[in-house]
């Protein structure tokens, strides 16, 4: 019987170590999203920002740009009266 006594108590033992492990994880996941939700008042303004230069950054980039082109194009036509442009 105290065979079966030490036995039960080393299972648990065991358990209880399983539990508590898994408990300490499930709370430090918990506390940091906590934290994180109680910072996140004060890191949107900045991530929108970071946001909005990284924004104007990448869109003053001439090889983003569809509008105008700096392309020579053509030949410069002759300027004389017969060939109005």
């Amino acid at each position: 019987m105290a065979i079966i006594g030490i036995i039960m108590g080393l299972v648990g033992a065991a358990v209880g170590i399983v539990v508590g492990v898994v408990g300490g994880l499930l709370g430090m996941v918990l506390g940091l999203l906590g934290g994180a939700l109680g910072l996140l008042p004060l890191m949107f303004p900045i991530l929108l920002m970071t946001v909005g230069i990284i924004w104007l950054v990448k869109g003053s980039n001439t090889r983003n740009v569809t509008g105008v082109r700096a392309d020579g194009g053509g030949p410069a036509l002759p300027h004389n009266p017969s060939n109005p442009r």
